[in-house]
């Protein structure tokens, strides 16, 4: 590994954030929960609200296949991680009316109950341009701090580690809409 973070700046288009804005807000919501089957209660952990979107659906493949690339060039570059796999990606929503938040947590199921895999890399992508909204920062816990105003561009995808502890600040105005998803590998020995 030779480094805890890096992002692909705008290299999702506005158009393209425009449409999964558009088109995943039409899919059913849910208010996010935690752990694994979502078993762990969310309260003072996490308010947002989610979609996810899996191999069966239509909107999967063209963007999945866009992240699959990215990340197997950030693996390439800074990880080495054996990633094999991604199967649904989740589209949140953080919103000013209920300060949409996601408290310091690592995104790796260590005791998951699956004999195979644990999630090796995270991807979050930025859909709302920033001026749409105030707060709803995603920061890393990581030695080495990025500059966060580069996270938070419209179509910026960020990846990291997924033991690397991160949140999510609360919005203070406006919507904040992030596509996120991880790439899995064998279990972590």
């Amino acid at each position: 590994m030779t480094g805890e973070w890096c992002y692909f700046k705008n290299a999702i288009s506005k158009d393209v954030c425009e449409f999964i804005i558009r088109e995943f807000s039409k899919l059913p919501k849910s208010y996010a929960s935690v752990g694994v089957a979502g078993e762990l209660s969310v309260e003072g952990v996490r308010k947002s609200k989610v979609s996810f979107v899996s191999k069966e659906n239509d909107l999967y493949s063209p963007i999945v296949s866009e992240l699959w690339n990215l990340a197997l060039q950030a693996n390439d570059d800074f990880f080495n991680f054996n990633v094999t796999k991604l199967d649904y990606v989740q589209f949140a929503e953080y919103d000013e009316s209920y300060s949409g938040n996601y408290k310091r947590h690592h995104d790796v199921f260590w005791m998951n109950g699956d004999p195979k895999y644990h999630r090796k890399l995270t991807c979050v992508v930025q859909l709302t341009d920033v001026s749409d909204y105030s707060g709803g920062d995603l920061q890393l816990f990581s030695d080495k701090q990025p500059n966060y105003d580069d996270f938070m561009s419209q179509g910026t995808v960020v990846f990291f580690p997924s033991f690397i502890e991160h949140q999510v600040n609360p919005v203070t105005k406006g919507t904040r809409h992030s596509l996120t998803a991880w790439f899995d590998g064998p279990k972590w020995t």
